[in-house]
């Protein structure tokens, strides 16, 4: 029983020891309409600083903004359990995304200042699914939370 006790702990601390621990804690820090052009919050350099978003989870999650030739779109970097209702019939990896000024004739319907939302997933092929199903527009209402690199 000494040895499996042994081995257990070995093991548990292989895993936490490959787990990167995180730099701070996370804080509200601005919302989703303060994000400027360079995918960055005033006063909080993504430099300096991770972002992250609460939606559909009770903890932040770690997002990364981009800005790809037309537009900016902010999204979960890691995929967490999605379409899972019935999680018997199953359950599917993907996430959340907003966009802004892109290509997509959607987020043209927003308000000044606002991003339009779309649920993405990954398929058996692990393509990204991003045309599932949206909540419609978010800006000030929904907040951005940042802790330090």
């Amino acid at each position: 029983m000494k040895g499996l006790a042994i081995r257990w702990g070995l093991s548990m601390g292989v895993l936490l020891a490959a787990v990167p621990a995180s730099a701070a804690s996370w804080v509200a820090c601005g919302n989703l309409s303060q994000i400027n052009a360079n995918c960055q919050l005033p006063g909080y350099p993504s430099t300096h600083y991770e972002y992250g978003m609460q939606y559909n989870t009770t903890e932040p999650q770690l997002v990364t903004c981009s800005y790809w030739n037309t537009g900016m779109r902010i999204y979960n970097r890691l995929p967490f359990v999605v379409e899972g209702d019935n999680p018997q019939l199953g359950v599917r990896w993907g996430g959340f995304m907003f966009y802004t000024g892109t290509l997509a004739p959607d987020d043209d319907t927003c308000p000044s200042g606002e991003w339009r939302h779309q649920y993405w997933r990954l398929d058996a092929n692990n393509v990204v699914l991003s045309n599932l199903f949206s909540n419609g527009c978010f800006g000030t209402t929904l907040p951005i939370f940042c802790r330090a690199r």
